[in-house]
């Protein structure tokens, strides 16, 4: 892509998440209920504080958004390879240990769970996966939380998935050192960067007229002056080209990677061919060459007016764009999509809350508080209205009745309206539950006091029935995520950096067999690219404390029933700290009854003798 096509798709990216940007830093205000106006509007703000009325925030938003992400953190799911045939049992089993890795070492259980709380804030959440330089030549897998604010979608997709998407852009700010010190060869003089950071506003010329004519470009999306950075813009895009494979004509398997022309992919059967002549194969391979039109993606680099990278091919041979997204909700609307969380459909409860509270506190300051009229001379308004908020006692001309009668009038006049909106308020509080879907099953309250464990465990399985959507779109995403994190260390570890990771070093094999079975697994894993496409599949395993007590739960009637065998498996679902030694007292008891049974029935059988 050039400056101008770099340019043309990010625009039209920001016109097509303008809507959604202005909604999700909204809903983020919401949330904290702080930074800026907070849950109020500018407008309303003035107004409140210009007649001296009480801005009150009650903020039902954050501890709704945090029951659900407690609900996500509850349900934490383990990872394992599960071979589809039973060949490739060895390195499913190579597969779970390298998931076991990537979930201890990088804390990815709490990633999830921050970009899940993105989703349900914003209605999106970001995952970035690369390899990074590290210690090592090979470099450093690397799988972090990318802000929901730097990742623009394609404007034309209309699939959660971006294997779908033509393009993705992520915007990052750098300073003109970094940006030297990282692309020092970049094409356009990065020096010059530095030129329009200072563009004359009397020139009337804005950023976008010195790269093309057309509509220009607000300065802001670029550049930062008063720290001197600027913001440099990396560009996805996916494009569809042709290429020539070579096929296993007796197995019909197709080579992984692609050549550009058919002379070069029969130049690679002969090569093929030559190295099979040399090993004297009885039945040599008869290879063919076949034609497909197959995706292909590319990554840009530009910062303003300026290319630092032009494009180049995708680093990772996975082909698929390196930020894997979550949607909390993804609504195909026909002629654009709606992407949102549980913050959006709240914001009226919320705001309903604050003005009628406000409100309330209003009428309440206003009230009497104790004051009272007497026969006098003329008095203001304000005069009576300072009294009745105030305690004071003025005078009203010509006042012969009661004062209690006319303090009564007035407060009652009061708390009429106070009654009418504390009715609102529970009206309110039902309304919140509903929209966010953080109903009291959810919540765990019970509906009776002599309810069993188990139909409380059913009771809030049936309320997170309201989130099962969202929680199978993160599987989507965490099933994504791990499979570019296995395909991008199949393409850049090494045998000992896979032996290091497993704690599986030959020289410690029990035998030279094993030694060898160790070393052709991680081959065969390292070399084999097609390995998660068809043999290896990612199986989601539940280990939540609420699962595993009411698994605990049924386990231990069946122990009371009869089954006493699975006593051991009902200590391990209750995580007992004394697990270990009531499992050994089990062991020894159970020993000793049935060395008390041989002995019955040797006796048995002497005195039958």
């Amino acid at each position: 892509m050039n400056l101008h096509e770099v340019h043309e798709v990010f625009e039209s990216m920001l016109e097509n998440d303008s809507h959604w940007m202005e909604a999700a830093e909204e809903s983020a205000r919401f949330y904290t209920g702080g930074f800026g106006t907070g849950q109020w509007e500018e407008s309303d703000l003035q107004t409140l504080r210009s007649e001296g009325r009480p801005p009150l925030q009650l903020n039902i938003i954050l501890p709704k958004v945090n029951l659900v992400t407690g609900v996500e953190r509850q349900g934490r799911s383990s990872w394992k390879a599960r071979p589809v045939e039973s060949d490739d049992e060895n390195e499913a089993m190579l597969t779970t240990a390298l998931l076991y890795h990537l979930d201890r070492n990088r804390q990815l259980q709490s990633l999830f769970s921050r970009v899940f709380k993105d989703g349900v804030i914003t209605g999106r959440g970001w995952v970035d996966v690369c390899v990074e330089p590290g210690q090592f030549y090979d470099g450093e897998l690397s799988i972090k939380r990318e802000s929901w604010a730097n990742v623009h979608i394609d404007p034309e997709c209309r699939s959660p998935h971006t294997k779908d998407w033509n393009y993705l852009a992520r915007t990052k700010y750098l300073t003109l050192n970094q940006l030297r010190s990282m692309y020092p060869d970049a094409v356009g003089d990065v020096e010059n960067v530095e030129g329009f950071m200072e563009v004359p506003s009397e020139s009337g010329k804005e950023i976008g007229s010195y790269y093309r004519n057309a509509e220009p470009i607000n300065p802001a999306y670029h550049l930062d002056p008063a720290h001197r950075k600027v913001r440099v813009l990396e560009m996805w895009n996916r494009e569809y080209e042709k290429e020539h494979f070579i096929i296993n004509k007796a197995t019909a398997r197709i080579s992984p990677t692609g050549f550009k022309t058919k002379r070069s992919a029969s130049e690679k059967i002969r090569e093929l061919k030559e190295l099979e002549s040399a090993a004297n194969l009885p039945v040599p391979t008869d290879f063919g060459v076949i034609s497909r039109v197959v995706p292909k993606t590319y990554v840009t680099l530009s910062a303003g007016m300026r290319i630092l990278q032009e494009k180049k091919n995708n680093p990772y041979m996975h082909n698929e764009f390196p930020l894997v997204p979550y949607f909390y909700h993804f609504e195909d609307m026909g002629d654009t999509i709606e992407t949102f969380g549980i913050v959006e459909n709240m914001k009226d409860p919320q705001r309903e809350k604050d003005k009628r509270r406000s409100q309330m506190l209003d009428i309440i300051n206003r009230s009497p508080r104790g004051g009272g009229v007497f026969s006098g001379n003329k008095v203001s308004q304000e005069e009576m209205n300072e009294a009745s908020t105030t305690g004071r006692w003025i005078g009203i001309p010509g006042f012969k009745g009661r004062i209690t009668d006319f303090m009564q009038q007035w407060s009652n006049s009061h708390l009429s309206i106070v009654g009418s909106i504390a009715a609102m308020e529970q009206k309110a509080e039902f309304d919140a539950k509903e929209i966010s879907g953080a109903t009291d099953p959810m919540m765990g309250v019970a509906t009776s006091t002599k309810e069993s464990g188990i139909a409380a465990q059913t009771r809030i399985r049936q309320g997170m029935m309201t989130l099962q959507e969202q929680m199978e779109n993160l599987d989507v995403t965490k099933t994504t995520v791990l499979m570019q994190a296995l395909k991008n260390m199949q393409q850049f570890y090494t045998p000992d950096k896979i032996k290091r990771i497993i704690g599986a070093e030959t020289e410690k094999a029990e035998s030279p067999q094993e030694a060898m079975v160790i070393e052709e697994t991680i081959n065969r894993f390292l070399t084999n690219f097609e390995k998660f496409e068809f043999d290896i599949v990612l199986d989601k395993g539940e280990n939540s404390p609420t699962m595993k007590a009411a698994k605990a739960q049924q386990v231990g009637e069946l122990v009371r029933n009869g089954f006493s065998s699975l006593f051991p498996l009902y200590v391990e679902l209750s995580d007992m700290d004394a697990g270990r030694e009531i499992l050994e007292k089990f062991e020894e008891e159970r020993s000793s009854q049935m060395q008390a049974q041989q002995m019955q029935s040797m006796m048995t059988g002497e005195k039958k003798s």
